[in-house]
């Protein structure tokens, strides 16, 4: 017996019958579960195939609801899929946000002003052996689209902050824009005229700047995010104004090379934007408005000693500038569907010094130092409507401002991380007999947000609109000099205080007119005043649903 068990271990005949008919087997399984296999993925395919088409056809009924959108989607799907199949389908109407920092599956969110539509579709996959092997009849397989309006999106309003360029003062605009850009600049009024006259299309200079840094023209993303210099950006604006400047722009643009703006600076655009930013930046500003953003921009954290002359009534006039970065690098114009980012003017500081032509009392000339110091002015976009009738509403809150009549330390106005304490000022001394000290503070600030309305009429018109501080008067050094704080020192003089109060009084009174017109000019350069803010609002994109065309975003 044992020898019968040795001699059949060791007989390898019929090995290879064995090893077919289990390999047969294992073939057949295979097979079967590839046919299955194949079964699975063509009606994956088929009613991922159906739900697409429904996606799009949901949305293109998107006025008329839900109920009809789910009720197209079904008989899309079922005629898609197969005519005995069973199929669940549910229709979801939403905003389809496409912004690039979104995740895909985030982008589409029920409710709101629906865009877009999404179609879920559950249906049973037919299978023929899994059953024998898994014991299961079915497979369910779902299958997501969403589709989505080209064009629906939003409408968004483009909105600037300070600018009020209606008149130009050509000596201290060349002046101005020396001390930005770090050149002499030597423009005359007629060239700076040209440039407030002349309208740029920012849709047609964005994308004709990319084309000239090597940009994809509609990356607006990455042409935001780099620096550019200013110099560059200003020719490719002079090539789009084809000789309407008189050559300003290519004058400017030598002397602003090296300066360095990131366009990001200049231009905000919301998260709901970058589908439409097309039509969102489809509109015009003035190129001197432009040329201005670009260099504070670019130029900012300077000091320049301006020289606006000695008008009638004064011995001598000193003027110091320090121009600030816009806070929390907001831009200065944006691209918005619902208020954000937040549009903020640049910080300022302007000292001013100034000598009396006449002496007071026969005694001495009377020195007058005066500082203004400015804080960003903030506005966003609060409401839009396309229907029925085209309306922009801004919330707008002018910044904390605040003159002074007091003695500073020159060398810190360009420091604004730190306040500045005006000191009272030694309006006149002579030989230590008699002093004269003075201090005056005005101030505006404004708790919250107020409205302004743009019509159809002031957005065609680009008309700029100004919000003013309630708790200001009229006339800033006029209101300096009312509200004084004068202290005298007379020894051994026959002069009485009151008399040289009055005639202290009587010699400064007229020069607060006299001042408030030279420093105005410089204010409104920089689109900035004493509690007050300037907005425009420069195009309103209403996009049209009915003729955007559908297309699958996921």
């Amino acid at each position: 017996m044992t020898r019968l068990a040795a001699r059949f271990a060791q007989d390898r005949r019929g090995a290879v019958a064995v090893m077919a008919a289990v390999a047969g087997g294992l073939l057949c399984l295979v097979a079967a579960a590839s046919v299955d296999l194949g079964i699975l993925v063509l009606h994956t395919r088929r009613v991922q195939g159906a739900a697409d088409l429904a996606a799009l056809s949901a949305v293109r009924i998107l006025d008329r609801g839900e109920t009809a959108a789910q009720s197209v989607a079904e008989q899309t799907v079922q005629a898609n899929v197969s005519p005995e199949a069973v199929v669940a389908v549910s229709t979801t109407l939403g905003v389809y946000t496409p912004h690039a920092g979104t995740p895909r599956e985030q982008r589409f969110q029920p409710g709101g002003p629906a865009n877009a539509a999404r179609v879920e579709a559950v249906s049973p996959a037919p299978m023929f052996f899994v059953p024998l092997l898994l014991g299961r009849d079915k497979v369910v397989v779902t299958r997501r689209a969403v589709a989505a309006r080209v064009g629906g999106a939003p409408p968004k309003a483009m909105i600037a902050i300070g600018s009020r360029l209606a008149r130009v003062d050509g000596g201290v605009a060349n002046q101005l824009l020396s001390g930005l850009t770090g050149s002499k600049v030597s423009l005359s009024v007629m060239d700076y005229r040209r440039l407030i006259d002349l309208d740029v299309n920012l849709l047609g200079f964005t994308d004709a700047l990319a084309t000239e840094l090597g940009i994809e023209v509609g990356d607006y993303d990455r042409l935001l995010a780099i620096q550019v210099d200013a110099g560059r950006a200003l020719k490719v604006l002079e090539r789009l104004a084809g000789g309407a400047d008189g050559g300003a722009l290519g004058r400017l643009a030598s002397a602003a090379a090296g300066t360095k703006v990131r366009l990001g600076d200049l231009i905000g655009i919301d998260a709901q934007a970058p589908d439409g930013v097309r039509q969102g930046l489809d509109a015009s500003v003035a190129a001197m408005d432009l040329i201005m953003a670009m260099l504070e921009a670019g130029g900012g954290q300077r000091q320049v000693a301006l020289d606006l002359g000695v008008p009638a009534g004064l011995a001598d006039l000193r003027t110091s500038l320090a121009i600030g970065e816009r806070p929390h690098r907001s831009p200065w114009l944006t691209v918005t569907a619902n208020g954000q980012p937040m549009i903020r003017t640049a910080q300022a500081r302007l000292y001013v010094r100034a000598r009396t032509a006449q002496s007071l009392s026969g005694l001495a000339r009377v020195e007058l130092p005066i500082l203004i110091d400015l804080a960003p002015s903030e506005a966003r976009l609060k409401s839009l409507s396309c229907n029925p009738a085209r309306t922009v509403e801004v919330d707008v809150r002018p910044g904390l401002a605040r003159a002074a009549i007091g003695a500073v330390d020159e060398t810190r106005l360009h420091d604004f991380k730190s306040p500045l304490a005006p000191r009272h000022a030694t309006l006149l001394s002579v030989l230590g007999l008699v002093s004269i000290t003075g201090k005056a503070d005005v101030e505006a600030a404004d708790v919250g947000f107020r409205p302004l309305r743009f019509d159809a009429g002031d957005i065609e018109a680009q008309r700029i609109k100004t919000l003013t501080s309630r708790s200001l008067g009229h006339g800033l050094v006029s209101s300096l000099l009312q509200r004084m704080d004068v202290t005298v020192d007379v020894i051994g003089l026959g002069l009485g205080l009151g008399d040289l109060t009055r005639a202290l009084g009587q010699l400064l009174t007229p020069l607060g007119p006299v001042l408030d017109g030279v420093l105005n000019p410089v204010l409104d350069l920089l689109g900035l005043k004493l509690g007050e803010a300037d907005v425009a609002v420069h195009g309103l994109s209403c996009p049209d649903q009915q003729k955007s065309t559908p297309r699958l975003v996921g």
